[in-house]
């Protein structure tokens, strides 16, 4: 009997709530480096890594448990909290696009509409979308702008995604923030 409760205690406890640190090998070089990374009850997964030259990226990910991909036109949308919301753009190189710059980028709908309008709604980071994940950069170094990303996810409670899947299929998902400072600290912050 005791056996069973305790496997129900571990099926319903927040198991993918908290956030971890997770260490990986760069096969080409070797080295190691260490991420902070959450799952969700959904199988999402969400890191944040910080690069040998500074760069500290956001990495969203659909479930391993499926061929899902993220759509080609429109990418994923982000907020931590109340904040203003993050709106990820395709282009050639991925970067933190200052509200005061604006964009200057064609935007293609699925339904083929193209338009240049810019939404200044939402704050904007040029991203890089693979099938099955999107990934931007959230800090490029003092001398670049960016948008408190990091600061937010330290003290956030939540991270919520909006994505659109490439058959059109529109969803939504959310992150919780417990553990996020202490894994940062432990891996990018390192």
């Amino acid at each position: 009997m005791k056996k069973l409760l305790l496997l129900i205690g571990l099926l319903s406890s927040p198991v993918f709530a908290d956030w971890q640190v997770e260490t990986f090998t760069h096969s080409a070089s070797g080295t190691q480096s260490q991420s902070a990374m959450v799952k969700n009850r959904e199988g999402l997964e969400l890191a944040i890594f910080k690069t040998s030259k500074g760069i500290i990226w956001m990495d969203f990910s659909l479930s391993d448990n499926s061929f899902d991909e993220f759509s080609h036109n429109q990418l994923p949308r982000f907020q931590i909290d109340d904040q203003k919301p993050v709106q990820m753009i395709r282009g050639f190189v991925a970067m933190i696009v200052p509200a005061d710059e604006g964009i200057n980028a064609v935007v293609i709908a699925d339904d083929g509409q193209i338009s240049t309008d810019k939404d200044f709604s939402v704050d904007h980071i040029v991203a890089e979308r693979l099938p099955e994940r999107v990934i931007c950069p959230i800090y490029q170094g003092a001398s670049r702008p960016h948008l408190n990303t990091v600061e937010a996810l330290s003290s956030g409670n939540k991270i919520r995604f909006d994505y659109v899947l490439s058959d059109g299929t529109k969803g939504h998902t959310t992150f919780t923030l417990k553990g996020a400072e202490q894994a940062l600290k432990a891996s990018v912050f390192k």
